[in-house]
């Protein structure tokens, strides 16, 4: 600009001369270059407003156009965090109208009204009764402040969440934002983010899951190491008989509920091979009275599989029996690298110092030294039926029912573990009540595994652990994608789009 002005000064010094000093003739040329030189000033001064003016512009667009895609992402990350926090959404799509290979029209976030699967501590419902508000989240496709105490943050909506492979194995977030203070269409800026969907299974098994279907529960004071489940009709009001205290630790467990998710059933007892009927009394190491190990041989131990047993297809031994009960100082043993499955028509009853796949002694229930640990699963109330009542006895404990004689015949509603028994197994029973009992003598190692029944009945006020939960969904389920929560992978990046006219 200096450079503009001191050549302006010396041109119009040189025409001064020349109009003072020259001819008339000289005088109208020098007018006649004035004039021109005046023109062209101007011309540069017009250009250099206009400039200026589309500069402006320029960097207001610029500007709207960062913080719009600034909103956008904003946006998106909102979404991630919700999808993140809340796994089993990413099965479904935002809308029931949304367009996808995957997406289900009866399913969708706008229709969630239980979706509580909190990875930790007690999920928070808001006052539309949807957990981590969900449908809320899933209506905002018209503009919303990023941050109404700060509106230079911008604005977000969601344009949809869609499955669009029929696997149900990717998801894809798309989120747009703008400007607050600008509602043209150039300030908007539209995100899309894909999300990698995996099957679940993975994730820690329930130390305790609770059914809930008829009678009543309550936990006291005994704790849980790990998560307990619980199939509620309302999800967002917690029952009294349960606390966050229950838990051993509920920074990293949780108390999750869970209604729209059915129980899982038990299995049916097969025939064939690895499928051993040991209901008959003539059967090895069966009592007459239909029990392994009656009161009179409390001092037994029997291992399974037993030496001439074949495993099943699926590698599996299977056993069935009336009831599982058993006093003293017994053992079931499992040997090691084997799977066995109980399948037990009543009663499962546990008293005294019994351990049943648990190795080592004392108070403890150890793995093995060496090789792989055997596996034992126990289901109850097997394909609906009822144990063969007993006569005779002495109580409801001596019958394979927990009924007083063969017309009232219950299937198996009653577990019972007590003293100082071990037992290391996953109990599937949908219509027992379940309790560890012994008071001050039971240590912190009762049972280790998971136990998933109808209701838990603390007769005492102990704060021992009752159960110590181990293994993931796919441990005790071969549908373990039906009740875990997908995995999914982090965003790490986005794509941007052209925003539809």
């Amino acid at each position: 600009m200096m450079r503009q002005s001191s050549a302006k000064t010396l041109l119009l010094r040189y025409l001064l001369r020349l109009s003072t000093n020259s001819s008339k003739r000289e005088k109208g040329y020098v007018l006649a270059l004035s004039v021109v030189i005046g023109l062209i000033m101007l011309t540069i001064g017009v250009a250099m407003v206009a400039r200026s003016q589309v500069d402006r512009v320029t960097a207001l667009s610029q500007g709207a156009t960062a913080q719009g895609e600034a909103a956008a992402e904003a946006g998106l990350a909102l979404y991630q965090n919700l999808i993140t926090n809340n796994r089993a959404i990413a099965l479904y799509c935002s809308a029931t109208d949304t367009e996808g290979v995957g997406c289900r029209s009866n399913t969708a976030w706008t229709n969630a009204n239980s979706w509580n699967r909190a990875t930790t501590g007690i999920g928070v419902c808001n006052a539309d009764a949807t957990p981590l508000g969900i449908q809320s989240a899933a209506a905002r496709t018209g503009w919303t402040n990023i941050d109404n105490t700060d509106l230079g943050k911008g604005q977000y909506r969601l344009v949809e969440y869609t499955l669009p492979n029929a696997t149900r194995t990717l998801g894809r977030l798309t989120v747009e934002g703008r400007s607050s203070s600008d509602a043209r269409r150039a300030g908007i800026t539209r995100l899309q983010a894909e999300i990698s969907i995996r099957p679940g299974g993975s994730s820690a098994a329930p130390a305790l899951w609770l059914r809930l279907n008829g009678g009543t529960s309550n936990l006291r004071n005994n704790k849980f190491n790990g998560n307990i489940r619980l199939n509620l009709s309302n999800p967002c009001t917690l029952p009294t008989w349960i606390r966050i205290d229950n838990l051993v630790d509920s920074a990293s467990q949780s108390i999750i509920t869970e209604p729209q998710v059915s129980f899982p059933t038990v299995p049916s007892f097969q025939s064939g091979t690895g499928y051993y009927n040991l209901t008959s009394n003539n059967q090895t190491r069966i009592n007459s009275d239909n029990r392994i190990w009656g009161s009179s041989n409390t001092n037994s131990t029997i291992t399974f599989p037993r030496s001439s047993d074949l495993p099943a297809a699926d590698g599996r031994y299977h056993y069935l029996i009336d009831r599982l009960d058993r006093q003293g100082n017994s053992r079931i043993d499992i040997r090691d690298n084997t799977e066995v499955v109980f399948y037990v028509r009543s009663t499962i009853d546990i008293r005294g110092s019994v351990r049943i796949n648990c190795a080592g002694s004392g108070n403890t229930c150890t793995l093995p030294n060496t090789g792989s640990a055997g596996q034992l699963t126990i289901y109850g109330n097997v394909g609906g039926a009822y144990g063969t009542c007993q006569t005779g006895g002495s109580g409801n404990s001596q019958l394979p029912c927990n009924g007083s004689s063969q017309t009232d015949r219950q299937n198996t509603n009653t577990i019972q573990l007590s003293g100082t028994s071990r037992i290391r197994a996953f109990i599937l029973a949908p219509n027992a009540t379940a309790g560890v009992n012994g008071g001050g003598s039971n240590d912190d190692s009762a049972f280790t595994g998971a136990m998933w029944v109808n209701n838990w009945n603390a007769s005492s006020n102990n704060s021992k652990i009752m159960v110590n939960g181990v293994g993931s969904y796919g441990t005790y389920l071969s549908n373990a994608a039906d009740y875990d929560l997908p995995a999914i992978s982090p965003v790490r990046s986005w794509t941007r789009l052209q925003v539809p006219q």
